[in-house]
């Protein structure tokens, strides 16, 4: 484990931060992005963009055309080399989007090394799932696109990238993580190694079609990751935010106390609602009390926070992939308050070992985390409305509640919940 436990991950999408869309208007956010505590900085995909398929008038930056050629739209590779430099001088660590399930469709490999290429039976260029307008999937059972990959990873290690997300990481190979790992093992061991784990429906779909996807356990055991998502259990949370469904949330509970222990020790999951491809907490709801629960629990489990750019700022919607669609970081001060307060309480509570989920009733959760040879109480109210929380577990006593930083007293093991409570017993 690399020490990320209680880190905080800020994700940026260079087009949309600044008006300039620039990696020089990033810098010169580094200051506000540093003060807010974050540790790591994460960009989206930093390469040209293709124009075959093109989506919108600037194209997603996951078609990639040339993984060695930094988009000059940008503000191509010294800009970007000079990020990565101050970046690290104010202490924060940089971690890239690598997309190598797929190319662009007019692609440096497409051109060059076009038996590299993903090819369906009838023999063309084609996506194992989906029909992705804009990408052709790449076959990584082939060796030399394995190992010209790994150089890839290897060029930006070079430069100073200190780590790497992988999109859609499930759809690779053992074959080219054994590659990489074995690389990144001799030359660059502290390298940051984020997958995004697809979900659990998306595994089992694209292994009914015969393709060979991952679990969460193999990306640990053969690409060696330090950090995955939590997709393989969030889908259930998000059908019940959408809908209400509180048959969803009873099975969002059930699959996080499964998930307890279904993987080693060595991997942690992200934790955090909003990425570029999922809905603003406050596009779930209107109410400021249940956008802080929702965010103080993702908080209160195990693993580092994770921050969508404007999540601090209460951004209302997801930034288009496709165009221009500046970021508004204009600042809601309560709210901005409360996000300070939950990075702070991540970072100094540097020993939560082990978040225990308790199976309770209604539209709540409650979880128990292990710290230094004593409980903190996790309580949170995910309804509209607040609710009483009840579990034999739930010990009864006086608590100070580290949010508040008011007394709390429970009695018959229940208490009423509105605001989230970190509590720990007097």
């Amino acid at each position: 484990m690399k020490d990320l436990l209680n880190k905080i991950i800020y994700q940026i999408y260079v087009r949309n931060f600044t008006e300039e869309g620039t990696f020089d208007g990033v810098v010169s956010k580094l200051d506000y992005i540093k003060e807010l505590g974050t540790d790591i900085i994460y960009l989206l995909p930093v390469n040209t963009i293709g124009k075959d398929g093109r989506k919108g008038d600037l194209g997603s930056p996951y078609s990639i055309k040339d993984y060695y050629e930094i988009n000059p739209e940008l503000g191509g590779e010294a800009s970007f080399d000079n990020l990565i430099k101050k970046a690290h001088e104010k202490g924060l660590k940089v971690m890239i989007d690598i997309v190598f399930n797929h190319t662009s469709r007019d692609s440096k490999i497409y051109k060059e090394h076009n038996s590299w290429m993903y090819h369906n039976l009838e023999g063309k260029e084609a996506n194992k799932m989906g029909d992705w307008s804009d990408v052709y999937d790449l076959d990584l059972t082939n060796d030399e696109l394995c190992d010209y990959l790994v150089r890839v990873i290897e060029h930006y290690c070079k430069k100073g990238v200190d780590g790497f997300r992988f999109d859609v990481a499930s759809l690779l190979t053992k074959k080219f993580y054994i590659k990489l790992r074995k690389m990144l093992d001799e030359k660059y061991p502290s390298t940051i190694l984020l997958a995004e784990s697809v979900h659990i429906g998306f595994v089992n779909y694209g292994r009914s079609l015969g393709f060979n996807v991952l679990s969460d356990q193999e990306l640990v055991d053969y690409g060696g990751f330090d950090l995955l998502y939590q997709y393989n259990t969030i889908e259930p949370l998000t059908n019940y935010l959408n809908n209400g469904d509180k048959i969803e949330l009873d099975r969002y509970k059930a699959l996080l106390l499964s998930d307890l222990g279904s993987l080693s020790s060595s991997a942690l999951r992200i934790r955090g609602l909003e990425n570029h491809d999922q809905k603003r907490l406050i596009e779930y709801t209107s109410s400021f009390t249940r956008m802080k629960n929702l965010l103080a629990f993702q908080n209160f489990m195990r693993g580092p926070l994770f921050i969508y750019n404007g999540l601090e700022t209460k951004a209302d919607h997801v930034l288009s992939l496709f165009t221009k669609d500046l970021l508004d970081l204009s600042i809601d001060e309560k709210w901005f308050t409360f996000v300070k307060k939950m990075i702070e309480f991540k970072k100094n509570e540097k020993d939560l070992l082990i978040s225990i989920p308790l199976l309770t009733l209604g539209e709540n959760l409650a979880v128990v985390n292990h710290y230094k040879g004593y409980k903190l109480l996790g309580l949170f109210s995910l309804g509209e409305s607040p609710s009483s929380i009840e579990h034999k577990d739930i010990e009864d006593g006086e608590y100070l509640d580290l949010i508040s930083g008011q007394k709390v007293v429970i009695k018959d093991h229940s208490l009423e919940v509105k605001e989230p409570l970190f509590l720990k017993k007097i």
